[in-house]
């Protein structure tokens, strides 16, 4: 190999050695192989009481070390306080009957969550006909009616319904209830220290952890399971999911099998067909080298932006076509690490890190990289630097809340003109080259967001300060850590010490950003199913998606009518508290109205696409063109072709979910994202709520459990996202989803006056969350940013409101009061949807991983989500007999109003 690589320059030769070395350290892999290219591999049959779906027989030792906890202070507990409050409550009545243990728990024990270094087994599955997992759970023998301390926090204790669901719904909250704090002082706390002191994130090996992580992991795992009996040749199944099943099948085999040497080879393959070398270590590029070609193959191949970035998408101004709008790029780190003087230790720590990371890589491909030591060393300086440059040159997030100023419609040739050192042709040639190349000079319109951004960008490619090969290093470095997963090794211990994302799931998808991951997903199961799916999921979210609904059988639809009667009651009390605003002309409420009528629904799947689940051809139609070779791929041989059917996935996914769209028209009802992902959202530009199946279960929602638990968890989530179509954002987009009556500053459909006091009940939202400092702030962890999270924070309190207001005019209208829940039966049906909304948003998270939320989530902490909700809703504190002045229910001038008029 030595003397290989002395007389080899190019990355052909590398290429060549490495191959060579394989050959060497994996032998009788390799045989094996040879020996099983004469037909594909089968699969092996399912292992009987298994959940498992790894397809393997290799195990991992398990570590003989006990798991420690860790003396660190870094972990983020600010939420853990007791209260000093003298009143009592009666404790929980005891267990008297224990239901077996073969039902699935959700809600792990600390003994049962703790990272391991062994593949384990994951839990015994649910049957698919209920909408709930299953835990083990206690129940209890129904009390009497006792008196009591015949207040409003402690009343009688009510008669509990001891029904199997009532009891699981009760262990939810119970799993994070403290009774020692008052929850008119703390109400996180109160229904959150529990679980925060049972999950520790450093110990469980992740940055954070909840109850909806918990949720997805489950969901992963059910899916897994019910790809086991799905044979990729077999047309006994729809080809999406078999193309699911190959695609699971070959990434377990590759995370359980393939040693980083074998990664590597197919790695610097892609590496010499973007660029035909590494300039960090003496290469050259490849003859007749475009620089803005190779940007626009790696949107389109890897989903990866670099200098710009393009997405597709309905066209704010003219709802009948798509758009292709173009954009400054994602960062790795938040924008504020790379501007703000008191995080340069970050830079100085990101400059090491890419460092040592290109001399590994480096070490990994030669036999001796120190010759190139300097070149190495000066490659991630300026990287570093061109990073920053990036971030100085971007608008910061307070800018990007005005789309007036984003959209900013040009014809290529003006482009051209506008700027002329960016190689547009060989930039849209390239990213459009397999999605029917529109015709930007006619009819298909390009959209510039942040023109200043690209006024830099031009001047950047014009100068002297920047070369080819300088930029085709910060590429490569991009794509080291975009593959740092099927890399392995010391590149996926770099990618988790940097926290890096990839690039697509960190920029979302839409103006929401809908599936926006701003952090790394650590998976600290030891089962390879669950970050396999959660990978295909992102990629291709529509085969996950239909496998995890097509299991759930006919309850599906009792759960889409129950939630579609819920969101409808929701939607009609938010705007009844609409029409009760003295701010708000009557010119502005019809508009409101309207906006209201025209919003689209779409409930748990996409009915048009998914069918009924016995034809699906419209949903293989969908998915072959863009992924349907990857079963050829599968078939050829899927324990090395893993890396060629992972990029055909994450073109797949450039293409079919986003380029393609430019010759297709607008889907209002597109979801955008996979049922089965557990989250929910409003798109502005399509005017539309989604609430994917996955999202409707505990704890948040559960078709037997009782309605105060789904209002206070889903019918709060649905408010959010009601209240979205009208926040800051929502404003800007009319009925349709267009911009609504644009002017040279701003679009939006209210009146002058209504945007007034539209201004002032935002600006209160505010300046509250500004002064009042939440999360307190501690070390490193600032304050949340009032303006930067005014959409999310004045979406939750209207939201929650809306929901509870729903939920008292569908108690009136049943006619009485619902039973309570066992072990909890001195809290009534009211306090119950409080408490579900509170432990709905229980998290654990590590220090850095809060600053990080901060500076770059539109969300605010945890914390902030349920006290700072509870404090401005005179109904919470009334609920639980809170005195005036107490922190949770804080005198009226002290609150704001929000989407209610007091």
């Amino acid at each position: 190999m030595t003397n290989l690589l002395t007389v080899t320059t190019g990355l052909s030769g590398l290429v060549a050695a490495l191959f060579v070395t394989s050959l060497v350290f994996n032998i009788l892999i390799w045989s094996e192989v040879n020996k099983e290219q004469e037909k594909p591999t089968p699969i092996p049959p399912p292992v009987p009481q298994s959940s498992s779906v790894v397809h393997t027989t290799v195990t991992e030792p398990k570590s003989t070390k006990p798991v420690s906890k860790p003396q660190s202070s870094s972990v983020v507990h600010t939420t853990v306080t007791e209260s000093k409050s003298t009143k009592t409550t009666r404790p929980v009545t005891k267990p008297t009957t224990t239901v077996p243990s073969t039902t699935r728990t959700r809600i792990s024990t600390k003994s049962t969550t703790r990272k391991s270094s062994a593949v384990t087994t994951p839990r015994t599955l649910r049957p698919s006909t209920t909408t709930s997992t299953r835990r083990p759970f206690t129940t209890t023998t129904a009390e009497p009616d006792i008196p009591g301390n015949d207040t409003v926090f402690c009343p009688h204790y009510g008669v509990s319904d001891n029904s199997y669901d009532y009891q699981e719904a009760a262990a939810y909250i119970l799993s994070g209830l403290d009774e020692t704090v008052d929850p008119c002082e703390d109400f996180y706390a109160f229904t959150c220290n529990k679980y925060i002191k049972e999950h520790d994130p450093q110990e469980l090996g992740v940055g954070k952890f909840s109850p909806s992580k918990e949720l997805q992991d489950d969901i992963n795992a059910e899916i897994a399971e019910a790809l086991r009996t799905v044979e990729v040749n077999s047309q006994q199944w729809s080809k999406t999911e078999r193309i699911t099943k190959a695609l699971l099948h070959s990434c377990v085999y590759h995370r359980t099998s393939r040693t980083p040497i074998d990664n590597m080879i197919d790695f610097l393959q892609e590496i010499k067909r973007l660029f035909g070398g590494i300039p960090f270590i003496g290469h050259p590029l490849k003859d007749g080298f475009d620089l803005f070609s190779a940007m626009g193959d790696l949107e389109q191949n890897h989903a990866m932006g670099t200098l710009m970035g393009g997405m597709v998408s309905v066209d704010y101004k003219k709802d009948s076509q798509h758009a292709l709008y173009i954009s400054q790029p994602s960062l790795p780190m938040p924008r504020e690490f790379y501007v703000l003087p008191q995080f340069t230790k970050k830079l100085q720590e990101r400059e090491k890190l890419l460092r040592d990371v290109l001399f590994k890589f480096a070490d990994t491909i030669l036999d001796d990289p120190e010759p190139y030591a300097k070149e190495i060393k000066k490659a991630a300086l300026d990287i570093v630097q061109l990073e920053r440059r990036i971030a100085m040159a971007s608008w910061p997030k307070t800018q990007l809340r005005n789309y007036a100023q984003q959209y900013n419609a040009y014809k290529l040739r003006d482009l051209k003109k506008t700027y002329p050192k960016i190689n547009w042709d060989s930039y849209l040639n390239a990213l459009m080259s397999t999605a029917g190349k529109p015709d930007f000079s006619g009819s298909a319109r390009l959209v510039i967001a942040q023109p200043s951004y690209f006024g830099w960008l031009n001047a950047l490619v014009s100068g002297n300060t920047v070369d080819d090969k300088m930029l085709v290093n910060y590429m490569i470095t991009q794509l080291i850590f975009e593959d740092a997963d099927f890399l392995g090794g010391v590149f996926k211990k770099a990618a988790e010490e940097a926290n890096y994302v990839p690039y697509a799931q960190r920029a979302g998808r839409g103006i929401a950003r809908v599936g926006q991951q701003l952090f790394r997903t650590a998976d600290s199961s030891g089962n390879a199913n669950l970050p396999c799916i959660s990978t295909i999921m992102h990629y291709m979210p529509y085969g996950p998606g239909y496998v995890y609904v097509k299991n759930k059988g006919n309850e599906r639809n009792q759960v889409a009518a129950d939630i579609s009667k819920q969101t409808e009651l929701v939607l009609k009390n938010f705007m009844n508290m609409m029409s009760g605003l003295k701010w708000m002309t009557s010119d502005s409420k019809r508009a409101a109205q309207m906006k209201a009528k025209g919003m689209v629904k779409n409930y748990l799947w996409p009915e048009k696409l998914f069918g009924d689940f016995r034809d699906t051809s419209k949903l293989d139609d969908y998915h072959n063109p863009d992924y349907g070779k990857i079963i050829d791929l599968y078939n050829q041989n899927y324990t090395h072709n893993y890396y060629k059917m992972r990029n055909m996935m994450i073109k797949g996914f450039a293409n079919r979910e986003s380029l393609r769209l430019m010759k297709e028209e607008p889907d209002r009802a597109n979801f955008l994202m996979s049922p089965a992902y557990v989250n929910a959202w409003y798109q502005p530009e399509r005017n539309s709520i989604t609430f994917p199946y996955a999202y409707l279960n505990p704890p948040f929602y559960n078709l037997k459990y009782p309605q105060a638990f789904n209002y206070g968890g889903q019918g709060g989530t649905g408010g959010h996202e009601i209240v979205h179509g009208f926040d800051d954002e929502g404003v800007q987009f009319g009925p349709d989803g267009s911009l609504s009556k644009c002017m040279w500053h701003e679009c939006g459909w209210m009146t002058s006056k209504s945007k007034d006091g539209f201004r002032d009940m935002a600006q209160c939202v505010v300046t509250q969350y500004n002064t009042q400092c939440c999360p307190e702030k501690s070390g490193n962890i600032l304050c949340a940013n009032g303006a930067t999270t005014q959409g999310e924070n004045i979406a939750d309190l209207g939201g929650q409101q809306a929901s509870y207001r729903a939920y008292r005019e569908y108690i009136k209208t049943k006619g009485k009061e619902e039973k309570r829940l066992p072990g909890l039966e001195r809290y009534t049906p009211n306090q119950i949807f409080w408490i579900t909304y509170g432990f709905g948003w229980c998290r654990t998270q590590t220090e850095e991983n809060l600053i990080k939320q901060i500076l770059t989530d539109p969300h605010s902490p945890s914390v902030c989500r349920v006290n700072q909700v509870v404090q401005d809703i005179p109904a919470f504190g009334k609920d639980f007999g809170c005195s005036v002045g107490q922190n949770m229910y804080p005198a009226p001038e002290q609150r704001c109003s929000v989407w209610v008029q007091e």
